[in-house]
């Protein structure tokens, strides 16, 4: 007996250990991304040179460069060039990193933003290598790489290269992906809540038939070798599940992970994100399968598309539609539902002589509002944005009863605020709605800035500021101000494009 309970022990013993050192080894590649809480440090320029004002307005870096970068706003870091030539600059103005052949700030590509660096990271050079360091000066890797750029889209993880060889390291020195390879690629994962920290890498090698590729996840793990003539995931938000389809000889089918779901033998598999379903082809046929395998819409269609919740299939004269289980469905083939923000409401639509008309059941699909109107979109609450049938556009409720006049130009929810911004055009005066669709406050040529938990109402005369439900803000004073204000003291900002924002004298 005693000898069957130490085993029990020791057994419980390796499996603990065995969770833990995946827990250990899951945080290892779990990097953090700086998140930019407050904007300290602005570029002004003066005589057609740049320099660093904080955000009260005072000096801190003169005005003496031919440009300047401030990778993180919110920390003391100055790029500041004369030509192609940088020295860094610290609030005190001590010029930092001099034991280093250069220092730099890691571009981030294609993103359009004021905010395109790595905003911890930075990579230095020494003896013609280079290495990624921290804000701080701290040396995360050693200087061994021929070169480090920022493997797009992904903030946090660096293409590096070897001889000719690439691999991926992310902001903690961590290895993803070995120095072994002649193209990678992120993969393009993205979720709300991690962005794409968890996005994982399409590795290519060049053979005698052209480039072969493999897969390997976020956390360095390979799950196909490079045999492969295309790989692309599935961009569907499911971190338990890594859905790939394949092309092996011009025949795709799709794997989870490195197991495989549905056989190569199809000319085409595609992912349709409206009704989370893969579309099938085959010698000019269309099915529907789900990521289990399953076909359950034959592949013999003439056409197969999704509109809304349902798939409408045509093989000759024959047009049927069906539920995502492949149920038919018995409703009107120009007819189609969609989901709203809020389960309790969808959108109905019925294509009648060419023209669509809008209507909003309920979750049941009884209908709430005929389909009468030329357009609805969900707002919040039960209101929606319609527009009737000379163009005017108002607001409805889920009962149909208008709520805001049908007689603006232009209509549209003030992005991530329950308040709408309504123009009239014959006027020129735009109209801000409350939550509860109460006028706040007319306008004329207005300018609006949004901020984290207001928004600034400009126009000619003042400037006004309601909370994120349209109520107008009494007291600014305690207010927090992120991005880039429009004066900060005696500066003015100057807006070339959405990467170029200064600040001048006025």
């Amino acid at each position: 007996m005693k000898k069957i309970l130490i085993a029990i022990i020791l057994i419980i013993i390796v499996i603990a250990g065995i969770i833990f050192i995946n827990i250990n080894l899951n945080d290892k590649y779990n990097y953090e991304i700086e998140v930019i809480s407050e904007y300290n440090y602005f570029i002004y320029r003066n005589n057609q040179k740049y320099g660093v004002i904080d955000k009260d307005g005072n000096t801190v870096i003169e005005a003496n460069y031919t440009k300047v970068i401030i990778p993180n706003p919110q920390r003391d870091l100055f790029f500041c060039y004369d030509g192609e030539t940088a020295k860094v600059f610290n609030l005190e103005g001590q010029e930092l990193f001099t034991e280093y052949e250069s220092v730099a700030p890691i571009k981030l590509k294609n993103v359009a933003s004021a905010l395109a660096y790595e905003k911890s990271t930075l990579v230095y050079q020494k003896d013609g290598l280079y290495g990624i360091m921290n804000f701080e000066g701290e040396e995360i890797t050693k200087n061994i790489y021929n070169s480090i750029e920022n493997l797009q889209p992904t903030e946090g993880k660096f293409l590096v290269s070897i001889d000719s060889k690439y691999g991926v390291i992310d902001l903690n020195g961590n290895t993803l992906v070995d120095t072994e390879y002649d193209a990678i690629t992120s993969d393009g994962y993205y979720t709300d809540s991690d962005n794409y920290k968890k996005s994982g890498f399409i590795v290519a090698n060049k053979t005698d038939d052209g480039y072969k590729y493999g897969y390997i996840s976020y956390n360095a793990k390979t799950i196909l070798e490079n045999q492969y003539n295309e790989i692309q995931r599935v961009a569907k938000q499911d971190d338990k599940n890594i859905y790939l389809i394949v092309s092996e000889n011009g025949q795709f089918g799709l794997y989870n992970k490195s197991k495989k779901i549905i056989e190569n033998e199809y000319q085409d598999i595609s992912y349709d994100d409206n009704i989370d379903v893969l579309m099938l082809q085959k010698n000019k046929q269309y099915g529907i399968a789900t990521f289990d395998g399953n076909v359950i819409i034959p592949v013999e269609n003439d056409k197969i598309e999704s509109k809304g919740i349902y798939i409408y299939t045509e093989k000759s004269n024959d047009k049927k539609v069906y539920d995502t289980q492949g149920n038919e469905v018995n409703i009107n083939y120009n007819r189609s539902i969609y989901k709203t923000e809020n389960e309790e409401y969808m959108i109905s639509t019925i294509l009648n002589n060419n023209i669509i008309y809008y209507g909003i059941t309920d979750k049941n699909g009884n209908q709430l509002v005929n389909e009468e109107y030329r357009y609805i979109e969900y707002l919040y609450k039960n209101y929606f944005i319609a527009t009737d049938e000379n163009g005017n556009l108002g607001v409805i409720n889920s009962d149909g009863k208008i709520i805001v006049d049908m007689k603006y130009s232009s209509l549209q929810r003030i992005k991530g605020k329950n308040m709408i911004q309504a123009m009239n055009a014959e006027t020129g005066i735009t109209e801000i709605y409350s939550q509860d669709m109460q006028i706040a406050i007319q306008t004329q040529d207005n300018n609006i800035q949004i901020q984290d938990d207001y928004i600034i109402v400009s126009d000619s005369e003042k400037q006004t500021y309601l909370d994120n439900n349209g109520t107008v803000i009494q007291d600014t004073s305690t207010l927090k101000k992120t991005g880039f204000p429009d004066t900060i003291g005696e500066y003015k900002k100057q807006q070339i494009t959405i990467e170029n924002v200064y600040y001048e004298k006025e």
